[in-house]
C-alpha cells in the first residue's frame, strides 16, 4: 500500500561517512508535533539533498563528495520506498558529472532528474527508467567562468547550487552562486538534452543559492547566500525568462553580525515565505502580497539551534521543521496558517549533521 503525507512521513538527509547513517525516515504526529524515528540507513556518503519521485516509490539522494565509486566527482543514488514509507535497497547509482552535488530535483513526469554540482558549477540531466532507476547523464552544462554569464567584475568561480523546473514549461532554471546569475535551460526529455536559453543576472555579490516559483503568481524568489538577501523575480513562462524586481533582507534591521542565507520556502497556500539564516540562526517570515508577490516582514524567530540549512513546511501547512546542521537537531515549529507566524514546540530530534528535510508525497 502506497503511503504518503497522510501518515506524516518524512525523510532527513545528513552529512556523514558512508559507514554512518545519513538518511533517516521519520513520522510527525500531526496533533502534537512529536517526531518519531522509524529507520536510519547507511551507505550514502554526505546525503545532503533528497528528492522524491512523483509516483512516490523512489527516493533520490546526492552524494556530496569529490570522489564517488572510484571516479572523480560526486554521485546520485535511488532507493526504493516500501511499506510504511521505509527505505529498501539502493536500486541505482550514477555519477553526478561534477564535484560536490548539492541539489537534485525530479521532472514532473518522472522521466529524469536534474543535478547541480557546486564545485565547478556543472549541471546534469540523468534520465530515469520507467521504474525510477537512474541512467547515466545525457547532458552536462556549465562549469568554469563564463563571460557571457558573469560579465566584468563579477565572481570568477562557477558554483551551481540549485536546479529546478519552471512549472508548466519546458525549462529548468539553475542558480550559479559564483557568477551571480540564474541560467535557464530548455529541456528535451525525448533527446535527454539541456540547451542554454536565458541568463538572469543578479547584482554583484548576490550569490543566488535556492530558487522557488510561486504556484499562482508569475513570480519567483531566490535566496542569495553571501549577500543575505531575497530577490523577487518576474517570471515570463512564454519566453522562459526571469527578471529581477526587488531585493529584501531576511535579517532584522539592527543585526550586523555574520550571516549566510540558506533555504527558502513558500507556505502551501502561497501567502507566506520563509527563509533560513545561518549566523543569525533564525527563520525569517514574510507575508506575500497576493497581487504583486512583494514581501512584507512578519517575524524573525530563533531556529532553536545553530546553522539552519534546509527546512521544510508540512504539506498541510501546520508545521515547519528546521534542520540545524551544526547543533545536530531537527526542531519542530507549529505554524499559524492565518498569520504565518511560527512558535517553537517542545519537540525536536537529535541527528548528526542534518541538512535536508523532505516530506513523502501526498
Amino acid at each position: 500500500m502506497k503511503r504518503g503525507w497522510k501518515d506524516g512521513l518524512l525523510y532527513i538527509g545528513c552529512y556523514g561517512e558512508r559507514s554512518e547513517t545519513t538518511i533517516h525516515v521519520c513520522r510527525l504526529d500531526k496533533e502534537t508535533g512529536g517526531l518519531t524515528l522509524l529507520q536510519s540507513t547507511a551507505g550514502v556518503e554526505n546525503a545532503s539533498y533528497l528528492a522524491m519521485h512523483p509516483g512516490g516509490e523512489c527516493l533520490y539522494a546526492v552524494k556530496e563528495t569529490d570522489n564517488s565509486d572510484g571516479r572523480a566527482g560526486g554521485g546520485v543514488v535511488s532507493m526504493t520506498i516500501g511499506a510504511g514509507g521505509l527505505l529498501g535497497e539502493t536500486t541505482s547509482s550514477q555519477s553526478s558529472e561534477g564535484a560536490h552535488p548539492c541539489y537534485i530535483s525530479v521532472a514532473a513526469d518522472g522521466r529524469a532528474v536534474f543535478v547541480a554540482n557546486y564545485t565547478g558549477g556543472r549541471v546534469a540531466l540523468l534520465p530515469l527508467t520507467s521504474n525510477g532507476e537512474l541512467q547515466p547523464a545525457t547532458s552536462v552544462k556549465g562549469g568554469g567562468r563564463d563571460e557571457e554569464i558573469a560579465g566584468e567584475g563579477q565572481h570568477v568561480k562557477s558554483n551551481a547550487h540549485c536546479i529546478t523546473a519552471m512549472p508548466g514549461t519546458e525549462y529548468v532554471c539553475a542558480t550559479d552562486l559564483g557568477q551571480d546569475a540564474i541560467i535557464t535551460y530548455r529541456v528535451n526529455l525525448d533527446r535527454g538534452t539541456l540547451d542554454r536559453h536565458h541568463i538572469c543576472r543578479l547584482h554583484q555579490g548576490a550569490g543566488p543559492r535556492h530558487l522557488l516559483f510561486h504556484s499562482a503568481l508569475p513570480v519567483a524568489y531566490v535566496a542569495n547566500e553571501p549577500d543575505s538577501s531575497i530577490t523577487l523575480l518576474r517570471v515570463d513562462k512564454d519566453a522562459g525568462a526571469l527578471t529581477p524586481l526587488h531585493t529584501y533582507s531576511p535579517l532584522p534591521a539592527d543585526y550586523d553580525g555574520y550571516n549566510d542565507s540558506a533555504d527558502i520556502h513558500l507556505s502551501p497556500d502561497g501567502r507566506f515565505l520563509y527563509s533560513s539564516n545561518r549566523g543569525h540562526n533564525s527563520i525569517a517570515v514574510f507575508e506575500v502580497d497576493t497581487a504583486s508577490g512583494k514581501l512584507k516582514p512578519v517575524q524573525h524567530i530563533s531556529c532553536g539551534g545553530e546553522l539552519p540549512r534546509n527546512f521544510g513546511i508540512t504539506p498541510d501547512g501546520g508545521y515547519l521543521l528546521a534542520a540545524n546542521h551544526k547543533s545536530g537537531t531537527v526542531v519542530v515549529f507549529r505554524r499559524d496558517t492565518a498569520s504565518g507566524k511560527l512558535m517553537q514546540t517542545k519537540h525536536s530530534l537529535a541527528l548528526s549533521s542534518p541538512v535536508c528535510v523532505r516530506f513523502a508525497n501526498s
